[in-house]
């Protein structure tokens, strides 16, 4: 929701007011959190023991059945369009439906844009058991020094390369891949000394206080350098502390967070962040033509609807799809 609010902000109230603005147009860094959230709980969940086979058949049927939905339903409506910006083309259709399009300069954003991510985390789904393989004999304490390294310099080279121009690493696989392998080794780190960080649950809320405080203090003050580079796993260290804190942590607020209600949403929320351009591109559309509201009205009006169709979508094709192609592929 958090995104879908991101890309809706120049035209909804009240994101469109000054003092909340300064904080939506961060909303993006999501993305990258949900990077560093992805490798913690894939290893928490206990992916890393599967067998290879058996890994790759749940992530494909966890994420392709919506995804291709999406990207079919996008399709289907830019043709109906008939625009010349809009126009259809195979190698772009092609690159799109195998998730390949962020390794290209030029098409990170064809047709569904947010799904680039989603290409993203595929190449994170490619590599994730041979990461397991080759750290099975390095030392925890070692394996945090080197992933924290590849950090740091993935930092560093993306500094260098945004700064002269190049934007689309902002959506390239390999500069976010150090996030996604820092919530690998945090995972790993979380479930060998989970009895510690429970008995130092204070300090580490202490610590993610004293952060988040520090990167408020950036966005009002408009930090030069955090406004550019905050997208690609600048945060990922925070992040880190957040996941800690909300997994260990017994507080009211966090124990609501466990109820029916919350946990079907995030069922829902993959449905959510990828149908946002072909459920908007219906309201907008059909708003526009029909009862012509104004666009704060109309956004709100898409939220309520993409969350009844992310639900929709989630009983009738995400959970039918996910049955079905692990069915098929398990038995072969």
């Amino acid at each position: 929701m958090a995104i879908a609010i991101f890309h809706g902000k120049e035209t909804t109230y009240p994101f469109t007011v000054d003092s909340i603005d300064n904080f939506v147009r961060y909303f993006n860094v999501f993305v990258s959190y949900f990077f560093v959230l992805s490798g913690f709980i894939l290893v928490i969940s206990g992916s890393d023991k599967l067998s290879y086979k058996n890994f790759y058949i749940n992530r494909f049927a966890r994420i392709y059945p919506l995804y291709l939905f999406a990207l079919v339903i996008t399709l289907i409506l830019i043709f109906n369009a008939r625009t010349p910006k809009d126009t259809i083309i195979f190698s772009k259709v092609f690159l799109s439906a195998t998730l390949l399009h962020t390794w290209f300069k030029d098409y990170a954003l064809i047709y569904n844009f947010p799904s680039w991510s989603l290409s993203v985390e595929a190449f994170f789904y490619l590599i994730f058991p041979g990461v397991i393989f080759i750290f099975r004999n390095v030392s925890l304490k070692k394996e945090i020094i080197i992933i924290g390294i590849v950090w740091l310099i993935m930092q560093i080279l993306f500094v260098l390369v945004y700064s002269h121009g190049n934007y689309f690493i902002i959506y390239h696989p390999i500069f976010h891949t150090s996030t996604f392998l820092v919530g690998i080794t945090a995972g790993k780190l979380f479930r060998a000394h989970q009895p510690y960080f429970k008995m130092h649950l204070k300090k580490l809320f202490n610590l993610l206080v004293f952060f988040g405080l520090a990167i408020i203090v950036l966005i009002l003050y408009r930090n030069t350098f955090f406004q550019q580079y905050y997208p690609n796993g600048l945060l990922a260290p925070v992040f880190l502390l957040f996941i800690f804190v909300v997994a260990l942590s017994d507080h009211p607020i966090f124990v609501f967070f466990k109820n029916r209600v919350c946990q079907y949403a995030g069922e829902i929320s993959y449905g959510i962040y990828i149908l946002q351009i072909p459920v908007a591109i219906l309201v907008f559309g059909i708003v526009d033509r029909t009862l012509r509201l104004p666009l704060t009205i109309t956004f709100y009006i898409y939220l309520i609807i993409l969350m009844i169709v992310s639900a929709i979508t989630y009983e009738w094709i995400e959970k039918p799809g996910k049955i079905f192609i692990r069915n098929r592929l398990a038995k072969k």
